[in-house]
């Protein structure tokens, strides 16, 4: 035993030894620090510390190095770097997402190639631009086309954007428009700097340049250069509204307007027959959302130039039977015209307050009569229409209480703003037919909350704005609140904003429920937005009973304040 101890104690002295055996050595930690993410391109290159001196390091001067410089970087660890990577990063994805989805679809039918990658009209485009054109056909041209069935915006669009890159980037614009649409206010309370307008802009650019390129090839026909400038300024007036830019929108409309009477409506070009009732009807909605929007001192569409002018006074709407949707929104679009024609204000627009003093008693019986076959048709057809017509025709039907209103008030302006008060209920129904379409369930058709041209903001803010109810015009301000709308220039956030300070104007002193006097009662409203985006200025000026529209120079002067927004 003894022996065998002493053996092994003479091992463990040879391995103690023995070079080769080294005992296990304690593993330092290393101190920790942060990593520099700053230095000029060549230390980063090199991976060598910099000492950051400008223009040039030290460290590569004084080896004899070229030092590459500085580059602004942003810090990945910081907020903005993951903000802007995720707006940046989306529409990628998301196209990503599609493209699988699609593939994944294909491959169970049989079909291994996805659309995506063999389209010809998408070879020169961008991943995001991808996104937003598949965006805009399935989502927005529904959206622009509002609550009315609107061929250019279902079909027409879409064919020619096969064959024409400035159409494609032009509807890739509105798409992108669309997207922000429901982002903007998000990305303004999170801080986000990033403009939302930024990648509209480009592609508008971008389908100019196409759309000019396209005009210099003389080997196309010329009946071919004058649709797709149809059909382009039709989207950059739509682009320039939904921006709010009403002076790029009123130059495109005039221009648009004149090709479209020279060369369809003069039958020249034959070529433009196909789409022509497209074209036309497109153009009638955005003249009526210009009207609806125009100051007293803006431009105004030559009436040998205006679609509308020539499509309500050149053979009268109220004359005309009503067959058909498209027949009864030709005739509310042409009456809804007249009276926004109508304008107190602005002299040049006394031809329009002649033929309403004229033929005032055709019209209105030309509008009772299209409510008692619009409400005898619903009667009998109701149960088998579809979300989108029922909207279709709860529009219609609104729209044509709020003109009976105008048509029915404008010829008695001597009696001021009292001559709305009888016409309460009127007003009440405007805004249940509101509410109704608003709250109803659109889980399958989505109502649209981006469109151009009628839609449910202009009826509300008449109803804010003329009927003196305590009940009904506050009402009409909740919906424009509760719902996100943008139609066209008309925001339902910035309505309701304006109409709620008329509302305390006229409601200062006075007790819940009392009726506005005739004194207090504002008359005229302008408002515009502050040319550093910081607020809104309001216009106003007081009712004086109907004696301001017969003497010019007694009038009470306009009123001004800023309002914070």
């Amino acid at each position: 035993m003894h022996l065998y101890m002493r053996d092994l104690e003479e091992a463990q002295e040879d391995l103690k030894m023995d070079p080769l055996h080294t005992p296990p050595m304690e593993r330092r930690s290393r101190a920790s620090r942060p990593k520099v993410r700053t230095g000029c391109v060549t230390c980063k290159s090199r991976r060598k510390k910099c000492d950051e001196a400008r223009p040039y390091c030290r460290t590569c001067t004084n080896a004899g190095r070229e030092c590459g410089g500085y580059q602004d970087t942003i810090d990945r660890r910081t907020r903005a770097w993951k903000t802007t990577k995720a707006t940046i990063d989306v529409p990628c994805k998301r196209e990503i997402e599609v493209q699988q989805k699609q593939l994944t679809v294909a491959k169970e039918g049989g079909a291994w190639i996805s659309r995506l990658l063999v389209d010809p009209s998408q070879t020169d485009l961008s991943l995001s631009e991808r996104w937003y054109l598949g965006f805009f056909r399935t989502s927005t041209a529904a959206q622009c086309s509002g609550y009315f069935p609107l061929e250019f915006w279902h079909r027409m669009v879409h064919q020619v954007s096969e064959e024409e890159p400035a159409v494609r980037h032009a509807i890739i614009a509105i798409s992108a428009l669309h997207r922000s649409f429901d982002t903007i206010q998000s990305s303004q309370n999170s801080g986000n700097q990033i403009d939302p307008h930024l990648f509209p802009l480009r592609q508008c650019n971008k389908a100019i340049v196409s759309l000019q390129q396209r005009l210099q090839n003389v080997g196309c026909r010329q009946n071919s250069h004058v649709l797709i400038t149809l059909v382009t300024c039709v989207l950059f007036v739509s682009f320039a509204f939904l921006q709010g830019d009403t002076d790029a929108a009123s130059c495109h409309l005039r221009h648009g307007t004149r090709l479209l009477q020279e060369t369809y409506l003069s039958n020249t070009k034959k070529g433009l027959v196909e789409y022509g009732p497209a074209l036309t009807d497109v153009f009638y909605h955005l003249e009526l959302h210009w009207a609806s929007l125009r100051e007293p001192e803006a431009a105004t569409l030559q009436h040998e130039h205006s679609i509308v002018h020539s499509m309500a006074l050149g053979n009268p709407v109220w004359r005309k039977p009503v067959h058909s949707l498209r027949d009864a929104c030709n005739l509310l679009i042409g009456l809804a015209w007249l009276v926004c024609e109508n304008d107190p204000e602005n002299s040049k627009m006394a031809l329009a307050r002649e033929i309403l003093d004229e033929h005032q008693d055709a019209i209105l019986q030309k509008l009772q009569l299209w409510k008692t076959e619009l409400t005898a048709s619903l009667t009998r057809k109701k149960a088998g229409l579809s979300p989108r017509e029922r909207h279709t025709l709860a529009a219609l039907d609104l729209w044509t209480e709020i003109i009976f209103i105008r048509v029915s008030t404008d010829s008695r302006q001597d009696e001021g703003e009292s001559r709305f008060d009888s016409f309460t209920s009127n007003f009440q129904r405007v805004v249940q037919l509101a509410n109704s379409v608003l709250s109803s369930d659109f889980s399958q058709t989505p109502i649209p909350t981006f469109s151009v041209g009628m839609g449910m903001i202009p009826p509300l803010y008449l109803c804010a704005f003329r009927c003196r109810d305590w009940h009904i015009r506050r009402e009409a301000v909740r919906l424009l609140q509760r719902w996100q709308l943008q139609e066209g220039a008309w925001t339902s956030s910035g309505t309701a904003f304006v109409v709620s300070r008329m509302i305390a104007i006229e409601s200062e002193g006075l007790t819940p429920g009392e009726l506005v006097p005739e004194r207090a009662r504002i008359c005229a409203m302008r408002a515009g937005a502050l040319s550093d985006g910081s607020g809104i200025r309001l216009w106003y000026r007081r009712s004086q009973g109907g004696s301001s529209t017969q003497n010019v120079g007694r009038r009470d002067p306009w009123e001004t304040e800023i309002l914070p927004f």
